[in-house]
């Protein structure tokens, strides 16, 4: 603790002034105030006490000497601590201890007992015990019952809407809306396109054209409100553009102004020219004016365009459209159809914020300001299920086509699904796997076969067409390509390496290949998995699995549409990519029908060892050449 501390009125001047021989007065003991309170404290212990209670009251009474103590002047107490001597400290310590000495002596046996005790209690007390689990509320169970793999709940975006189910038997004849249709439009439909419809095409003429044609003819300012909007998830291939083309030129055909009543918002401006394609068919022998706005086109000369002659229709892309409406070179006042197609990818995507933009001039263009100004048309294989882009539609008493399912995407009817599962161990060889599995299926296939194959990356577009073509050019050599020796084997990439012309003309050259072309092959990523009407594309082929069973929709929906047959092959690598495969299949309605495995003999694969690995060399020579070109 502290020094003990001495009063100052105690000591004695020291006899540094007497005469010799004369011998000083000895001063006092000098004894620490502790020492002294420790005397007193002994003194005061006539009976029992507990020692706790002493020794608090000898702390206090230091306490209190220490302060009164702290007055001194800083010369006393420099004079006490010189002449404190060590044999003082000691005999602090040797005082305490007989204090304690005598206490213990004084301490009855029973008292020992008692404390003993009372460590023992405390003991027992401290004792540890085994770790237990924090009590939790009990769980409370979901009133609805939802199951999270039902349609049900997946499809919450659909709840308000009015379902209208259809299925594959409802076909009939176009004839049959003669009625309902035009003249001059029904022979253009089954001049240039089929006598027969399609179910969707069906459920949405028999929906729409009956309360299209009376309220037109009663009415020309309310028809939108009395039709509502549109909400259409169907099948790629199965004429979703045709399902909304012949509504909109029945309803413009007697249009006696050319004003914009029409907007087609499409993702692509390969799809751009379809859609202008179909449009242009169904309006043939009318004065429907039909206009498209893209990035090729020069801006400036679009606006001129469009402000000098405004079109009824006007089919465009999102960003494009928002340029228009910036400048002004479009007005939206007489707007009667809005038509949204491949919807998902579309509200997925900002591109200008377009929506917001788009329903913002809906409310101040047109002087009818009220819901059910306009009919809008939802339409896409995969059509989403997110209620916020669905609201941000503004949509007013929407009604939903769709299939009788529990599943959220329906396949092709005649769509032939294929798996080819490949050992980890032989993942080395998929680009020889994929030639050998092309062999199988043309060994029973008598006519010309158009490949389409997806991968992952522009990158992997450009090593896959080229690797390929250099093993085609050895399979003379190789056992494994038999099959393919005496056909004529063209093998192409759609990437950005290459130009628009470039791009442009390869699929030009795959959508019509020539009658000596034994197996067209055209290797491309997701970027032609929307929208592309080529026809007869025999095989699609999953180099890469897709992310997503929306994405694995549109590839294989490349094939078998219009009610033709068409192949599907899934090449799967290892474990992980079957169990992802098998998990896109619970939101796909395949009709009845499953998914076939292919069985392929791998073990030929070594014989071709050195013929991969010399293609694989020659691949490498040409990438060094090209990077240093």
């Amino acid at each position: 603790m502290f020094a003990s501390r001495f009063d100052p009125s105690q000591l004695t001047a020291p006899a540094a002034s007497a005469p010799e021989g004369i011998v000083g007065t000895t001063p006092p003991a000098i004894v620490p105030l502790k020492r002294q309170a420790t005397e007193s404290d002994n003194e005061e212990y006539g009976s029992h006490q507990d020692s706790d209670e002493s020794s608090n009251s000898s702390s206090e009474e230091d306490e209190d000497r220490m302060q009164v103590d702290y007055g001194a002047s800083e010369e006393d107490s420099s004079e006490v601590e010189e002449e404190e001597s060590k044999p003082s400290t000691h005999s602090t310590v040797l005082s305490r201890f007989k204090q304690t000495v005598s206490l213990q002596e004084r301490l009855g046996a029973s008292d020992i007992a008692e404390s003993k005790e009372d460590e023992s209690i405390e003991d027992e007390a401290a004792s540890t015990h085994q770790l237990k689990q924090i009590p939790q509320p009990e769980f409370v169970k979901n009133p609805m019952n939802l199951n999270t793999n039902s349609l049900q709940f997946k499809s919450t975006g659909w709840l308000n809407t009015e379902k209208i189910y259809y299925d594959n038997s409802l076909i009939k004849p176009f004839s049959d809306y003669a009625n309902e249709l035009e003249a001059k439009l029904l022979q253009n439909i089954c001049k240039n396109f089929s006598t027969n419809t399609f179910p969707i095409q069906s459920i949405i003429l028999d929906s729409i054209l009956p309360v299209l044609n009376f309220t037109l003819n009663v009415s020309k300012r309310n028809f939108t409100r009395r039709i509502g909007d549109i909400l259409v998830n169907a099948a790629t291939g199965s004429g979703k553009t045709l399902a909304y083309s012949i509504p909109i030129v029945q309803t413009l055909f007697k249009r006696q102004i050319n004003r914009l009543r029409c907007i087609i918002i499409v993702p692509t401006k390969l799809l751009i020219n379809q859609v202008y394609t179909t449009l242009t068919k169904l309006t043939q022998g009318t004065s429907l004016i039909v206009s498209i706005a893209k990035l090729e086109n020069s801006l400036k000369d679009e606006h001129k365009k469009l402000s000098n002659l405004e079109p009824d229709i006007l089919i465009t892309t999102p960003g494009r459209l928002v340029d228009h409406l910036n400048m002004k070179s479009i007005n939206l006042k007489n707007l009667k159809f809005l038509i949204i197609d491949e919807a998902d990818r579309l509200l997925n995507q900002s591109f200008q914020g377009w929506c917001p933009k788009l329903m913002s001039h809906l409310k101040t263009d047109k002087l009818d300001t009220l819901p059910g100004n306009v009919i809008k048309m939802i339409f896409s294989a995969t059509l989403t299920t997110n209620t916020e882009k669905l609201n941000g539609l503004n949509l007013y008493k929407p009604k939903l086509f769709l299939k009788q399912t529990d599943k959220l995407y329906q396949l092709p009817n005649k769509l032939n699904e294929f798996n080819i599962n490949i050992p980890t161990a032989k993942s080395i060889y998929k680009p020889l796997i994929l030639l050998y599995s092309i062999c199988q299926f043309m060994a029973h296939s008598p006519i010309a076969a158009k490949i389409l194959i997806f991968v992952k990356s522009n990158e992997s577009s450009i090593r896959l067409s080229k690797l390929l073509q250099l093993i085609c050019e050895s399979r003379s050599q190789s056992s494994v390509l038999k099959n393919l020796q005496n056909l004529a084997v063209s093998i192409n990439s759609v990437n950005s390496n290459n130009s628009k012309a470039e791009n442009k003309k390869i699929v030009a050259n795959f959508s019509h290949p020539s009658e000596s072309a034994g197996i067209t092959i055209l290797i491309t990523t997701d970027i032609m998995s929307r929208g592309i009407d080529i026809n007869d594309i025999t095989q699609v082929i999953n180099y890469d699995p897709p992310m997503s069973s929306q994405q694995y929709v549109h590839r294989v929906g490349r094939t078998a549409r219009a009610n033709e047959l068409g192949s599907a092959y899934n090449l799967l690598v290892g474990r992980g990519e079957r169990t992802f495969f098998d998990d896109l299949n619970k939101d796909l309605d395949r009709d009845g029908k499953s998914v076939q495995p292919l069985e392929l003999d791998f073990t030929l694969l070594e014989s071709d060892s050195e013929l991969y690995t010399s293609s694989l060399e020659s691949l490498k020579n040409y990438h060094n050449n090209t990077a240093q070109a």
